[in-house]
């Protein structure tokens, strides 16, 4: 069955722009932030790091349009990872 989906419009970006999302069970932390935008579409960039003391450099990196990367979020908040602010270096 059809089902509508959510206005991605209403979803503003936050200054600077960025959002952390931890699972402590995998030992991941995931960076979302906005990416260089085209003419005709929007971007954010996905950045994976394990958990550790220090961040380091990601273990790996992902672009991916805007819409995909809010349902991300969405869906990841779902199924028990969970927001944090940015770690310090």
């Amino acid at each position: 069955m059809w089902q509508q989906q959510p206005d991605y419009a209403r979803y503003k970006e936050k200054l600077n722009g960025e959002g952390w999302l931890l699972n402590r069970q995998e030992g991941t932390l995931i960076q979302i932030k906005p990416d260089a935008a085209t003419q005709h579409a929007q971007f954010v960039l996905v950045s994976y790091y394990r958990l550790s003391s220090r961040l380091g450099k990601p273990v790996r990196q992902q672009r991916m349009l805007r819409h995909l990367g809010i349902e991300m979020w969405i869906n990841l908040q779902k199924i028990g990872w969970q927001r944090c602010s940015a770690p310090q270096n």
